[in-house]
């Protein structure tokens, strides 16, 4: 007697059958290569934005450190304050070292004199200021303007600088130009992002 097998084989498929598949698509491999591009593409723009508002970020912390010890020097000289002499225009022009030295001696030299000596002092700030807001910022300018009362001491403080990676319709640069001077003309609004800050001495 015979044992019935325990499997029997597949049925063959007719050699017509055109439904059979070995190994990946040309098409396939396109498409798996054009999701990949897009996707690195999207990290490289997220990285490069990332890297634009770190830039951004550490301007505006330096910006916040300059004003900071520039109110600090305007504490200590109160009497300098009141006499008006901390007040920076927008056509100040950042000091050349020339003009720094001539401050620095100016200020040695009238030492004794209490209101010259004043003046000199905060002269010396207001130069020191300008031309460290001129280096630290990109093509930074600066506007301060003074309260100077006996019962309100403020400082009224713009930075000013070009972003290098912000363009015109980015949020930052757009949120910034609501901080500017008033007086600035519609070309320089343009190109300036701002800062402001109100300190109470």
């Amino acid at each position: 007697m015979r044992a019935d097998p325990i499997w029997t084989a597949a049925p063959r498929r007719k050699t017509g059958d055109s439904r059979r598949q070995s190994g990946v698509g040309m098409i396939e491999i396109l498409v798996a290569l054009l999701l990949v591009s897009l996707g690195l593409l999207g990290i490289g723009g997220l990285t490069a934005a990332t890297f634009g508002y770190n830039k951004v970020a550490q301007l505006r912390l330096t910006g916040l450190n300059l004003v900071n010890d520039y109110a600090d020097r305007a504490r200590l000289n109160i009497y300098g304050y009141d006499l008006g002499s901390y007040a920076i225009a927008l056509s100040d022009a950042a000091p050349t070292t020339q003009e720094m030295a001539d401050a620095t001696t100016a200020m040695k030299a009238d030492e004794a004199v209490a209101v010259t000596a004043a003046r000199n002092v905060a002269t010396f700030d207001r130069l020191l200021f300008q031309r460290t807001v001129a280096n630290r910022l990109p093509q930074g300018r600066v506007v301060v303007v003074t309260t100077p009362t006996n019962q309100v001491r403020n400082l009224d403080v713009w930075l000013l600088w070009q972003e290098p990676t912000t363009r015109v319709g980015d949020a930052l640069f757009a949120a910034g130009q609501f901080n500017c001077p008033s007086d600035l003309t519609d070309d320089e609004k343009t190109i300036y992002s701002c800062m402001y800050f109100k300190v109470g001495l």
